[in-house]
């Protein structure tokens, strides 16, 4: 019986020791025969064969630690033999297995349990061992509560770095993300410009305040006046933005990379608002301060008048209150430049200017008598202060009077006119001999045309599509307004489609090909397509116009470069969409398009894409079906059918050129525009890809 509970207690020792996957139960036979305790299952579920008593295979062996033809060593033995102190600890500290009977339990330094008789020695040592181990119980405790930390602190880290990417990927930070990009320098400027105008308008009001005339007029004075200062302020600063001289000088200086001279209307329209809206102001105050003037002046019989106080105030010579505003320098100035900017006002208006811009033109040069009535409009010094209106505008009169005296030099010689081209869907090309000394232009760019047969001064910008190196300047003109009309029907009276260009050669016609004068180049936000790589070119039905003389840069670049050349095209990708109802619009310019398809250096960076959104007819249909070419354009690429869904279109951009910057230039309607740019801005940093957007102003 003692033999066999040794017996067990060693198996139970080798089964603790000896890993899983090694585990073999063992019987140790009185004569060191070893024999199975019968079919034994491994962990794989498959039955064992039993060990026969003679079986000597090498797998037996590995298992068993026996070397071949050595008598058996009783395991009391080999634990005694057994160097615990060279036992190798384990890597993790492993918990010992607690068992009811302790007489066969020890702890060793190293952590292991060996069947040995529990003696006082080993007691104090398992005390201290029992020590130590809690020891390195609790610092394994302290470094797993520093692990649990650090694992804490690591999801507090993710946590904020998923905010983060909720907060980048929320729609609101995207708008702000996308207006920064299109619109947040110019809306800085226009934001501090208001800064500006809010300034002067309390440093003015604080004055007045504490004024004697405040006492004897109120409130109206101060805000009659305050809106005066900021009369005198916004009349000298809206003329900056309309020397198209000055600006095209800019934009080749480095000013160009911190101002968006692309919005100097915008900042044009802002300064006319702000001085409408002072204008305004200033009538209402002086009105109120009037009735008050009037109603003091009818008690001075009375005795009850407080005017007289105020000897600042000279409104002796004023009777009555129909004098100070109808029969007054102030009152017959100030309601005839009331009446001018309304005038001005309206005739900008989008429904007005698109199909009468010839009245629009002529309203707009009203400015002139009212820069003139302002600086007399303080004259009679109803206040006894002197005019200092004429010290505001002077600086900007004086640049805007040079402007002009460059323009009218430059614009008196006429030009000979070439050829005349009525393109469908009206569309009339007209191209001019150009005189290379006198009209350097950049693709992108425009001029203003002027037909002294028509209206001596009127002056009518239109977009350059021609290249810089071609031998003309040519201009595509749509017909919609009274001016196009009338020169349509000077050109071709017989309203004909097509060449008429033999017309104006002829003896009797001779004199029609000097009947235009052109003035410029200006610059425009097209010209600003040399500073991007990838390109994106939307046109809008006759709004491709300023993309035509680019397409034709290119190729004339192109052409110039031989293979050999090492001064390769610097565009990395060029993507041209176009977009129109009717699909005659098409015709006047895919003659261009089709040689650079033909280029297969143009061809291999250009892809174009056309888009019809006006109803097809039956025969088209039967067209389209396996053809070659787009019978529409006779272009290799198709004509879509419909409207560019242009969220998928920046969307792919956005993944197909990441870290880049992509150039969109639009010239249309602003309905598109507002489209386009929508969808600008929504993907605008995406996949670290900027798009900057860039609206010819049309």
């Amino acid at each position: 019986m003692n033999e066999k509970k040794e017996l067990q207690q060693e198996l139970e020792l080798q089964e603790f020791q000896t890993p899983k996957n090694q585990q073999l139960e063992k019987l140790q036979e009185p004569n060191g025969e070893i024999s199975s305790t019968g079919n034994e299952t491994s962990e794989s579920g498959i039955s064992s064969p039993p060990i026969s008593q003679n079986d000597n295979s090498n797998n037996e062996n590995e298992s068993l630690n026996i070397t071949p033809n050595k008598p058996f060593v009783s395991m009391q033995e080999e634990l005694q033999n057994l160097d615990i102190e060279n036992i190798p600890i384990p890597p993790t500290i492993q918990t010992p297995k607690i068992y009811k009977n302790t007489n066969n339990l020890i702890h060793s330094k190293n952590n292991l349990s060996l069947p040995i008789s529990l003696s006082q020695e080993n007691i104090v040592k398992l005390d201290k061992v029992d020590i130590e181990s809690n020891d390195q119980v609790n610092s394994n405790t302290d470094n797993n509560n520093n692990t649990n930390n650090n694992n804490n602190t690591n999801n507090n880290k993710n946590e904020k770095i998923g905010l983060r990417s909720k907060i980048f990927k929320s729609k609101i930070f995207i708008k702000i993300r996308g207006w920064w990009w299109h619109r947040g320098i110019s809306t800085y400027i226009m934001l501090f410009y208001i800064a500006l105008n809010i300034g002067v308008g309390v440093h003015m009001f604080y004055n007045m305040y504490h004024s004697d005339i405040f006492k004897f007029l109120g409130l109206s004075f101060c805000f009659s006046r305050t809106a005066a200062r900021l009369i005198n302020l916004n009349s000298a600063v809206i003329l900056l933005p309309v020397l198209r001289n000055f600006l095209s000088w800019l934009r080749g200086t480095i000013v160009n990379n911190y101002i968006p001279i692309d919005k100097h209307l915008n900042f044009h329209k802002l300064c006319a608002f702000m001085l409408f809206c002072c204008t305004i102001i200033h009538c209402v105050g002086h009105y109120i301060s009037f009735k008050k003037i009037n109603d003091d002046v009818l008690k001075i019989d009375d005795g009850k008048s407080v005017a007289g106080d105020y000897l600042n105030i000279n409104i002796n010579n004023f009777p009555d209150e129909k004098y100070l505003f109808f029969k007054s320098v102030p009152g017959i100035t100030g309601h005839i430049m009331l009446l001018i900017l309304i005038l001005i006002v309206s005739s900008s208006m989008w429904r007005i200017r698109r199909p009468m811009f010839e009245i629009f033109w002529y309203v707009h040069h009203l400015f002139i008598p009212f820069y003139i009535l302002l600086c007399f409009h303080g004259y009679s010094k109803i206040l006894k202060k002197d005019p200092q209106s004429w010290m505001w505008i002077i600086a900007p009169f004086i640049l805007y009077s040079i402007e002009r005296l460059i323009r009218i030099a430059r614009s008196k010689k006429r030009v000979i006119l070439e050829k005349a081209i009525m393109h469908p869907s009206k569309v009339l090309e007209l191209r001019m001999k150009r005189d290379n000394d006198n009209f350097n232009f950049k693709p992108g760019q425009y001029l203003y045309l002027n037909c002294p047969s028509i209206a001596y001064h009127e002056w009518h910008p239109f977009t350059i599509t021609s290249a810089p190196d071609d031998p003309f300047i040519s201009v595509h003109i749509n017909i919609v307004g009274n001016w196009t009309r009338k020169l349509f029907k000077l050109l071709n009276p017989d309203n004909k489609l097509g060449l008429i260009q033999e017309d104006l050669k002829s003896t009797q016609n001779r004199g029609k090909r000097r009947i235009l004068k052109i003035d410029g180049p200006f610059g425009a936000p097209a010209e600003n397509f040399f500073k991007y790589r990838n390109l994106v070119l939307i046109g809008a039905g006759i709004g491709v116009t300023p993309f035509s003389s680019i397409l034709r840069h290119l190729k004339n670049q192109n052409d110039k470069q031989t293979n050999a050349d090492e001064n390769h095209l610097k565009i990395n990708k060029i993507y041209f969409i176009w977009i129109s109802r009717q699909k005659n619009s098409f015709q006047w310019f895919t003659d261009i398009l089709a040689e650079l398809e033909n280029d297969e250096r143009i061809d291999s960076i250009l892809e174009i894409h056309i888009f019809l959104t006006g109803a097809l007819e039956l025969d088209d249909y039967a067209k389209i079906k396996n053809a070659q070419k787009c019978h529409i354009t006779n272009l290799h690429s198709k004509t879509l059918f419909g409207r560019p869904n242009f969220r998928s279109i920046f969307n792919q951009l956005t993944q197909l050129h990441q870290r880049e910057k992509i150039g969109v230039f639009y010239c249309g309607n602003k309905a598109l525009g507002k489209n386009i740019i929508k969808n600008c801005n929504k993907f605008n940093g995406k996949n670290n890809c900027h798009l900057i957007f860039h609206k010819e102003n049309f």
